[in-house]
C-alpha cells in the first residue's frame, strides 16, 4: 500500500498555533470585520441549517452553541443530508461552513437553497455559476464571508486536520459573543488587545495542563470520551483528530446516557483511557466521577473551572486543550498528528470526487 510522505510535522504547526492565531485576530487584517456587519442578519430568528463536513464540523457544532443561546432554531448537517432531508422547505436559512468552500455539494446546496444561503471560508472565490441576472443587475445567489481577511493565504498551515481553519472560525463567533456582551457595534483596539491576552493566557494553560498528563498513550487502542451538550465541540475535536489521522479508536458517551448501558464498554476495556471534559461540577459530575475513579486506573479530567469567562470562552479553551491532547497521544503512538500516513488512493479520489451524491 501507498503511503504519504511527511511534509511538515506537528511541532511546526503547534509552535506556530499561536501566531497564527492572534494573526487571525489581528485588528489591521481585520479593519473590514465583516461579521459585525452582518450581526443583525446573523440574529434574525430565522430557522437555520448550518452544513459542514471533516473538521469544519466542530466549528458548524460551535455557531450552533452561540445561535441556540439566542433562541435560534438550527441544526448541523453533512452536506449530502442536504439532498435526502426531507423538511429542507421549513428552513429559512442555511449557512455553509468550509475552509475551500469547495467540498463536493456545497455550492449546489448554496445555489439552489430558497432561503438565504451564507458561506463562511478563508478562500473560496465566487464562480459565474454563483450569480444570477436581475434584468441588467448580476446578484450573488449567497453571501460569503471571509473568516482570515486575506491573511491565511499567505500563511496557510500544511496539515491534513484542521487547527487554524477550525479555531479561526470559532475565534470570529467568540467575537460576535463579545460584541453583544459589550452591547458594541465593532471591536475597538483596546478590545483585540484584551482578546488577544485572553487568548495568549489559554493557550498556554492548555499547552501546561496536557504538559503535566504522565500518561503514555503509546499502547491505547481505545480512548472513551465522556462528554455533554456544552462540550460537544471540544468531544468532536478529539474524536475528529484521532479517526482522521488514524491514531486510536474513539468514543463518545453523553454523560447522562452514560447509565443506560453504555458503561459496559469501559468495563470490558478497564484500561482504556477515559476522558472527562466538563465546565462546571455538579451532583452528578461528582457521582460519575467517583465511580469512575473508584473502578478504573485511567481516568483523566480536563476542565475549564480555572476560566470565568461565558461558555463560548470555556469551550474554545477546552478545545485548545483537546488539539493539545491530540499531539500527545499521536506523538506517544509515533504518528505525526498533522501529516500522519494515509491510503492516497482512497483519500485523493474521495476527496476529489465532485459526482453525484
Amino acid at each position: 500500500m501507498l503511503k504519504h510522505v511527511y511534509t511538515e510535522p506537528a511541532e511546526v504547526n503547534f509552535s506556530k498555533l499561536e501566531e497564527r492565531l492572534l494573526q487571525v485576530n489581528d485588528e489591521i487584517t481585520r479593519t473590514n470585520f465583516q461579521f459585525s456587519r452582518r450581526l443583525p442578519s446573523l440574529l434574525r430568528k430565522m430557522p437555520t441549517l448550518i452544513m459542514a463536513t471533516g473538521g469544519s464540523v466542530t466549528s458548524a457544532k460551535y455557531l450552533k452553541m452561540f445561535l441556540e443561546s439566542k433562541g435560534i432554531l438550527c441544526e448541523v448537517i453533512e452536506p449530502r443530508d442536504y439532498f435526502y432531508k426531507q423538511n429542507i422547505s421549513s428552513y429559512q436559512r442555511l449557512i455553509v461552513l468550509s475552509n475551500s468552500g469547495k467540498s463536493n455539494g456545497m455550492l449546489d446546496a448554496l445555489r439552489i437553497f430558497p432561503g438565504k444561503a451564507t458561506l463562511i471560508t478563508s478562500e473560496y472565490v465566487m464562480q459565474d455559476e454563483d450569480y444570477s441576472w436581475e434584468g441588467d443587475r448580476k446578484v450573488p445567489l449567497f453571501d460569503t464571508i471571509y473568516w482570515s481577511n486575506g491573511f491565511y493565504l499567505d500563511n496557510k498551515e500544511k496539515s491534513f486536520i484542521s487547527i487554524i481553519p477550525t479555531l479561526g472560525p470559532n475565534l470570529m463567533f467568540l467575537e460576535l459573543e463579545y460584541l453583544l456582551e459589550k452591547k458594541k457595534d465593532e471591536l475597538t483596539k483596546e478590545d483585540y488587545i484584551i482578546i488577544n491576552n485572553k487568548l495568549k493566557e489559554i493557550i498556554s494553560k492548555s499547552r501546561e495542563r496536557v504538559g503535566r498528563l504522565d500518561f503514555d498513550f503509546k499502547d491505547t487502542n481505545l480512548i472513551q470520551v465522556s462528554s455533554g451538550y456544552d462540550t460537544k465541540v471540544s468531544s468532536c475535536i478529539l474524536e475528529s483528530n484521532m479517526i482522521e489521522t488514524g491514531t486510536t479508536s474513539v468514543c463518545v458517551h453523553d454523560k447522562g446516557s452514560y447509565c443506560h448501558g453504555r458503561s459496559n464498554l469501559l468495563f470490558q476495556n478497564p484500561d482504556s483511557p477515559m476522558i472527562y471534559l466538563t465546565h462546571q461540577m455538579k451532583s452528578f459530575d461528582y457521582e460519575l466521577l467517583h465511580l469512575f475513579m473508584k473502578e478504573y486506573p485511567n481516568i483523566f479530567l480536563f476542565h475549564t473551572l480555572d476560566e470565568e469567562q461565558n461558555v463560548f470562552w470555556k469551550e474554545f479553551y477546552l478545545s485548545l486543550q483537546m488539539y493539545y491532547l491530540s499531539k500527545k497521544i499521536a506523538t506517544d503512538k509515533g504518528i505525526d498528528l498533522t501529516m500522519p500516513e494515509y491510503n492516497p488512493e482512497m483519500v485523493k479520489k474521495l476527496y476529489k470526487y465532485k459526482g453525484e451524491m
